[in-house]
């Protein structure tokens, strides 16, 4: 069993179980006041697998829900993470967790669990809850919205010879479904979990309301862009699905790609820039002095927040659509010789010719686009990206 290995050493330790779905500042904040107030050598954290009293919504897989837990407190030097409970089939009842705890801590070794003040009142309604209140000691947290429970511990003290600890520590007023909530909706969820693991939440598509359909997708762009820059967008949808449909690529994953693939182009070039130091997207010489070529960077990460679409093989398409890649599917090469060939762009050098060929050798028609955009970035002395020069290089290489 993993954690044995420092578990064993452990003399003292405050356990702050939960379903963490997701992990959040609440959390860490009751945990560092417990860390500050009882000085254990650690506060473990214990995710559950399947808590016996939330049978009323699904439950993130505990896979996630234990590495949100493991990233969100992993700097924090007296705390660490237990997979116990994970690992266990069946629900997760803090009596055999703390059984379990009991059998790998030293002798001796001092257990106590953080509980809400709500949890309290309910207690005697646990599994085997008697034994437990011998097994352990308890760290009482207020909870907003409940009165404290000194009353009834004191009872559960005198009768049943339980510990409690109130804890004295400002109220936290945040709550997983808040979040869960808030991110359902498309609200900000900054300050509310820790940077990590809202980064994680994002990267994994966590929390997010279904993929809006095909239809709904094209009427929020028809409202949100140009009508240029719509009729080329659909333009290249048309011209993704023949190309699709020629080379035997799925034709949904096509379409996606390429009415998204444009979704962030006329965004200014201030909130371009903004949007790439928030999103996280590195800046390389040419990106930085050529801000509108991030365009294509935007709108795959825009295609995975704000349309929830997570299929790494339209998020690189759209990724790559302007600049080509060395290492490019055909699926992106069908985006991006849709986008220089739709049937509404105005007449280029190398456009008919990519046309007439686009159906025999889209290679071929790709090495003439990149060519033509590449000549035309020379000719006007503007930089080229090493994307594109990598990306010509690779198709002339395969021929």
């Amino acid at each position: 069993m993993k954690n044995r290995d420092f578990l064993d050493r452990m003399q003292s330790i405050a356990v702050l179980g939960g379903t963490f779905d997701p992990i959040h500042n609440g959390h860490i904040a009751i945990a560092k006041a417990v860390a500050r107030e009882f000085s254990p050598q650690r506060v473990l954290f214990i995710p559950s697998r399947k808590p016996p009293h939330k049978t009323n919504r699904d439950i993130t897989p505990a896979s996630h829900r234990y590495k949100m837990a493991a990233q969100a407190i992993c700097e924090h030097p007296t705390f660490d993470i237990s997979n116990i409970e994970i690992e266990r089939t069946g629900p997760s009842y803090t009596i055999d967790t703390a059984k379990k705890l009991k059998e790998i801590c030293p002798p001796g070794a001092k257990i106590s669990y953080i509980i809400g003040a709500d949890a309290v009142q309910e207690i005697l309604s646990w599994k085997d809850a008697k034994e437990l209140l011998q097994i352990c000691s308890f760290i009482v947290v207020p909870r907003p919205g409940y009165q404290s429970p000194q009353a009834h511990m004191d009872k559960l003290t005198k009768n049943l010879g339980a510990r409690f600890t109130w804890l004295e520590t400002p109220l936290t007023d945040i709550s997983s479904t808040q979040i869960r909530e808030c991110i359902l909706h498309g609200q900000p969820i900054s300050g509310l979990v820790p940077k990590s693991v809202e980064d994680y939440i994002r990267a994994n598509g966590l929390y997010q309301p279904a993929t809006p359909s095909f239809e709904t997708a094209v009427d929020t762009l028809r409202a949100r862009l140009s009508a240029k820059r719509f009729a080329h967008t659909m333009g290249v949808v048309q011209e993704a699905e023949r190309l699709a449909a020629r080379y035997n690529v799925d034709i949904t994953k096509a379409r996606w790609a390429a009415l998204l693939h444009d979704c962030t182009k006329e965004y200014s070039a201030d909130k371009k820039r903004t949007l790439c130091k928030l999103w996280g997207i590195q800046l390389d010489e040419v990106l930085a002095d050529n801000i509108d070529i991030t365009h294509s960077l935007l709108s795959a990460e825009s295609a995975r927040r704000d349309y929830n679409i997570h299929d790494k093989e339209i998020l690189q398409a759209i990724r790559y659509h302007t600049t080509g890649h060395k290492s490019m599917t055909m699926l992106d090469k069908i985006i991006a010789l849709a986008d220089y060939t739709e049937p509404y762009r105005e007449d280029y050098p190398g456009l008919n010719e990519m046309r007439e060929i686009s159906l025999q050798d889209i290679d071929k028609a790709l090495i003439v686009g990149l060519k033509s955009t590449i000549q035309a970035n020379e000719v006007a002395s503007n930089p080229v990206h090493p994307w594109s020069r990598e990306a010509l290089k690779a198709l002339k290489k395969g021929r």
